[in-house]
């Protein structure tokens, strides 16, 4: 057993990005209007017997929302060390024993080869990173998306945000890092003993992009189902849903580390109130 540290990140390394609005609205409610029959699902489509059509599905609710994602970065250090067998070949077939210093080591033969055996302490020092884009929705979407909205399109670093549509993340900065954390210790570090071992967080950034969503009411059948359309690529999202937690204040960078920490402790096991940092949320209204 050993004692595993982690290095609070500095505030320098904690920001917040908003990206530019790309996809117009009026372009995203024509797309959205195109694929409302999609809304309900693949099976509700085709169903002969009940179907949605054109007439009785509407648009009941619509908003341009920002969705969170992070960007965390983190180092696992260990120092450590390692005993470890070495074989070393002898050349002089005449050698019977080797003295290295005061330790003399047997020469072991077999057939025309000879070697010494020792047994050695290796001091080592490994280095493991971490480095991924974490949807702050808590879906299944692929860090390489969110690299190539950052690769591609243009966004700035911001203060303060104080936007009434910004969805608050169901993956809370305490979560985010659990899971980097989680992902560092599962590492496996083959040891005799570990002298140090301690995780450093480089970056924990947030990123807010655009996404409108569209909610239409299939009124035949009572149902509901959501479009959604990305602000920066307009690429079309069937099955989408809607997020009714919002961030009423201003949000700032010292306030990232609450926000959301109270749904922590779902995701990860004691990711709540024990991983919490302080933070303070500045209330819009004052």
């Amino acid at each position: 057993m050993h004692n595993q540290q982690t290095v609070l990140h500095p505030d320098s390394a904690t920001k917040i990005f908003v990206f530019e609005e790309v996809y117009p609205l009026r372009a995203a409610q024509e797309q959205a209007d195109k694929k409302k029959l999609s809304a309900f699902g693949m099976f509700a489509k085709f169903n002969p017997l009940n179907r949605p059509k054109e007439e009785t599905v509407q648009l009941s609710r619509q908003e341009l929302r920002w969705e969170p994602f992070w960007h965390i970065v983190a180092k696992r250090s260990v120092d450590y060390s390692c005993q470890l067998a070495y074989q070393v070949p002898v050349h002089n077939p005449y050698a019977q024993t080797l003295q290295i210093d005061d330790k003399v080591f047997e020469v072991a033969r077999q057939k025309d080869k000879a070697r010494i055996e020792f047994v050695a302490l290796e001091h080592c020092h490994r280095k493991i990173q971490f480095d991924q884009l974490i949807d702050g929705m808590q879906r299944d979407i692929k860090s390489s998306v969110f690299a190539q909205y950052i690769s591609k399109y243009k966004y700035a670093e911001a203060a303060q945000v104080e936007r009434p549509e910004l969805l608050k993340p169901l993956v809370s900065m305490a979560a985010a890092k659990q899971m980097a954390s989680a992902n560092l210790t599962g590492q496996a570090v083959n040891a005799f003993e570990i002298q140090g071992d301690h995780i450093e967080f480089e970056s924990t950034h947030m990123y807010m992009r655009p996404v409108f969503a569209f909610e239409f009411r299939w009124s035949s059948a009572d149902k509901v189902g959501v479009i959604e359309v990305d602000g920066l690529t307009g690429e079309v999202v069937e099955n989408g849903r809607w997020f009714k937690d919002k961030v009423n204040k201003i949000l700032t960078r010292e306030a990232l580390v609450d926000l959301g920490a109270e749904v922590a402790g779902s995701l990860v096991p004691g990711g709540g109130v024990g991983v919490k940092l302080l933070g303070k949320m500045t209330d819009s209204r004052v």
